[in-house]
């Protein structure tokens, strides 16, 4: 856990730092979500996403969380996030990322993930923007014994994964734009073990700083770390974003 902790204080240190400059864009969220496959529930979730943009340097920061209870018991539980250092050499970037995640339902009491990154832009304009980018972590997990299978016994993991995103977004009209995300995630843990990540999104504009949007999120394991798991969950939301 002090190694957790260690990241955190450099994230957040970082983030302080970075506050100030004159190119500094936020965005949060919140909104009501239905989820489906190892969590079923009707709860909230909220999120922040927060960009510092250079001429040549950038960086990223996503943090987003849900919790739900029914008649006093924990039913669902996610907490997400994500730093990306990036260097620009257009239309190729490299970066570094940090990677935290919690899901508990899922096996995983904490998660970290870190390593770098190399991406190219394909379309950039002010209606369509595609990149796709492959990076490494070294992973190491914490997992829940609850669901510790036989396979994975020991509660601590530790491993490499491999990732190929991709990032599309559709301007369709002035205050109305689509956007999709998917990663394809393989790991060096066992045989056969791989994620699929998919995000997509409709986001409408009512204001300049408020909109509407309605998202629909989908996340396959190959291979869960326990038997009681299941292989794939899903995350309606609709919600309100506000941008700062």
């Amino acid at each position: 856990m002090k190694k957790f902790n260690k990241i955190f204080l450099i994230l957040f240190t970082f983030i302080g730092f970075s506050y100030g400059a004159d190119k500094d864009t936020g965005k949060v969220s919140f909104g009501f979500v239905q989820t489906s496959g190892n969590s079923e529930t009707t709860t909230l979730k909220g999120a922040l996403s927060y960009t510092n943009k250079g001429d040549i340097y950038r960086i990223y920061i996503d943090a987003s969380g849900l919790y739900g209870s029914s008649k006093g018991k924990k039913n669902a539980e996610e907490i997400k996030l994500k730093t990306r250092f990036e260097r620009r050499f257009l239309p190729i970037f490299v970066f570094w990322d940090i990677n935290y995640h919690r899901n508990p339902f899922k096996g995983y009491r904490q998660s970290l993930g870190t390593g770098p990154g190399i991406g190219v832009y394909i379309l950039h304009n002010d209606k369509l923007y595609l990149t796709v980018s492959y990076y490494i972590y070294r992973v190491i997990n914490k997992l829940t014994g609850r669901y510790t299978s036989e396979k994975f016994i020991k509660n601590t993991e530790r491993y490499y994964q491999h990732h190929i995103e991709e990032r599309f977004k559709w301007k369709i009209l002035p205050n109305l734009s689509f956007k999709e995300k998917l990663i394809y995630r393989i790991t060096s843990r066992t045989k056969e073990d791989y994620f699929i990540d998919l995000y997509t999104a409709v986001e409408s504009k009512i204001t300049d700083r408020l909109s509407l949007e309605i998202s629909y999120t989908v996340n396959y394991q190959n291979r869960p770390v326990g038997k009681k798991i299941k292989r794939t969950d899903t995350i309606f939301m609709t919600g309100i974003k506000y941008s700062f």
